[in-house]
């Protein structure tokens, strides 16, 4: 088990949106750090960009882990972004072949071209720093039907042909997530900036992407310290942020 990852668990029959429970659970109090909500069945699911996350009943992973980074400045919050990042992939790395597994930016988990995993993190912030993050994964396991809506997902079922227990990788999920947070808390970011960087979907690649709803072909370089993506177009390096693109898969 982790060490404070998990422990004090909130199960819910059903939540709209663990992330927003775990807000209105900061609102009233100051649970333990790794304080996690869960359920099994979630209705509507938040991703990135105001996406709705799509889960089967009792088939994947819905969450919301609270940590408090109480030691990263505004300026480096998307740190935060890569660790966890990088602790999701660490533990689908023990169950599929580790070269499959990428991080689409910015912290999307896909297997080959098909998205696993989706995360998002919301900070809050107290003067120059991140007093507290609620961090919302969403992991399909054992689910195999999904809607026509999404385009490329997959699950950890449909690799590797058999249901896996959801409790135990939870546990082994947690423990990943913690290993990266402490990481970070310890100051490894060249660490995890240089494994970030090298996990990256489509590193050194030309790929599509709408910048300003203009269609783009564009080499992805890296990431800078702002989270911006980095993408070279006619041998200049342009940094983006994702108002201002959209990654075409």
């Amino acid at each position: 088990m982790a060490l404070f990852t998990g422990t004090n668990l909130i199960e819910l029959d059903s939540a709209e949106s663990t992330n927003n429970y775990a807000l209105n659970l900061l609102r009233e109090k100051q649970p333990f750090e790794g304080t996690v909500v869960r359920t099994f069945r979630q209705t509507l699911g938040r991703g990135q960009r105001q996406k709705h996350w799509e889960s089967a009943d009792f088939s994947n992973l819905t969450f919301s882990t609270i940590y408090y980074p109480v030691f990263l400045s505004v300026s480096r919050q998307f740190q935060l972004s890569k660790a966890i990042a990088l602790g999701v992939a660490d533990f689908l790395k023990s169950i599929v072949q580790a070269e499959n597994v990428k991080i689409k930016w910015p912290n999307d988990i896909y297997i080959d071209d098909k998205k696993i995993a989706g995360i998002l993190i919301e900070n809050a912030v107290s003067g120059n720093k991140i007093s507290s993050a609620v961090i919302g994964i969403g992991l399909n396991v054992n689910q195999t039907t999904f809607s026509q809506e999404i385009p490329n997902p997959v699950s950890l079922k449909m690799i590797a042909g058999n249901d896996l227990d959801l409790e135990s990788c939870f546990q082994r999920l947690c423990i990943s997530l913690e290993v990266r947070y402490m990481q970070l808390k310890g100051g490894k970011d060249n660490v995890i900036n240089e494994q970030y960087h090298n996990s990256l979907f489509g590193l050194n690649e030309e790929r599509e992407f709408l910048i300003d709803n203009k269609k783009t072909i564009a080499e992805i370089v890296g990431v800078d310290d702002l989270g911006k993506l980095n993408l070279k177009e006619n041998g200049t390096v342009t940094a983006y942020d994702l108002h201002h693109i959209v990654f075409r898969i």
